[in-house]
């Protein structure tokens, strides 16, 4: 990352904390999402190698100010900004965001990781488009909520091109403990390198290496994205599936088409429900001394047009404590196999987390 981009973030956190409290009408408040990952592997290939370090080491502020709102963070673990971005809100159930933020697609990465049920994303997590800079509306409602954004590069200047995204997602039954919600994601993006790649890991972003890949496709003409949802919440057990399917157009060359498939359940044996806001699920509620535990089932297809991306099945189990509301004590295990393949890791992976 440049200078340039490096900093803009850390003269903004030089700046809250410089500023009082409440200076003209404005609230300040510091964020932080601090993670430290342990990992522990248990397979043949040797370039799956334990491994501890920070997973995010991310420190940042809001202000707000009436309808306004600005957000700026930066990762020094990535040694990259986060979100930095300016949202308002010109009605109820209305609002609009300009800058670096996580783009809408698919339930599952518009669940924060600070309270994702595990450590990483499953292997649908591959489609996802992330933090991109870009203008997003959105329209909130008791039942039914929809984000639709256009978006760029990202504010370090990777990830160049530029495409336009949405998720909807929809109530359809809600009582006293209890939701039903369905709801789905499109995308289409045109790479400005004329490339893409997909690839899925075998459970931590600590080991750069890949269980299957489909490697780098060249004349990339146009990325489009699909995805549906379903989420289940009843008291202190949960249930969320998500299928997404993505088709690379290429000029001159055969189309490639990949799909990823990914069922989470989670239950609470303290009895805490998982929190639940504008669509998306959370951490259980009333953090004070709540446990959740969850298994989780995933898949991603990389073959296709003659490329040997691999077929790919991950199954993991994880468990997480929270103390209190700002610190969380997780781990989980997870063992990803590729068919015909003659290795299956198993991952064994602790992370301790500082959120606020």
């Amino acid at each position: 990352m440049s200078s340039r981009f490096a900093l803009v973030p850390s003269a903004a956190l030089a700046l809250a904390c410089a500023l009082p409290a409440h200076a003209a009408g404005i609230d300040f408040a510091p964020t932080a999402n601090i993670q430290y990952d342990v990992v522990r592997f248990d397979a043949d290939d040797a370039r799956l190698r334990d491994d501890d370090a920070f997973r995010r080491a991310r420190l940042g502020f809001k202000a707000k100010a009436g309808r306004w709102q600005f957000v700026a963070e930066h990762d020094f673990a990535d040694r990259t900004p986060a979100d930095a971005y300016v949202e308002f809100a010109p009605a109820k159930g209305h609002g609009l965001r300009l800058g670096q933020f996580k783009q809408p697609f698919s339930l599952e990465d518009a669940i924060s990781d600070k309270q994702a049920p595990f450590l990483e994303t499953s292997l649908l997590g591959t489609y996802a488009i992330s933090r991109r800079l870009g203008l997003e509306y959105a329209r909130t409602g008791e039942r039914a909520m929809l984000n639709v954004a256009a978006f760029g590069q990202r504010l370090d200047g990777t990830m160049e091109g530029r495409g336009v995204t949405a998720r909807g997602a929809w109530v359809v039954a809600r009582t006293a403990g209890s939701l039903l919600q369905v709801g789905g994601s499109l995308a289409a993006d045109a790479p400005d390198a004329s490339r893409a790649s997909f690839s899925a890991s075998p459970g931590t972003a600590l080991s750069p290496t890949r269980i299957g890949a489909s490697g780098t496709l060249a004349g990339v003409d146009r990325i489009d994205r699909g995805a549906i949802e379903a989420l289940w919440l009843h008291g202190a057990a949960s249930l969320q599936a998500e299928w997404g399917r993505v088709h690379v157009r290429r000029d001159l060359r055969p189309d490639f088409a990949t799909d990823a498939h990914s069922v989470v359940a989670t239950w609470s044996p303290t009895g805490h429900a998982r929190a639940w806001k504008r669509g998306v699920p959370g951490s259980p509620t009333g953090a004070n001394g709540a446990w959740e535990l969850a298994a989780r089932w995933s898949a991603i297809d990389l073959d296709d047009a003659g490329i040997a991306g691999g077929r790919v099945r991950s199954v993991g189990l994880a468990a997480s404590y929270f103390p209190n509301p700002h610190l969380r004590i997780a781990a989980n295990v997870v063992r990803t196999s590729r068919a015909g393949g003659a290795d299956a890791p198993l991952l064994a992976a602790l992370r301790v987390q500082l959120t606020y």
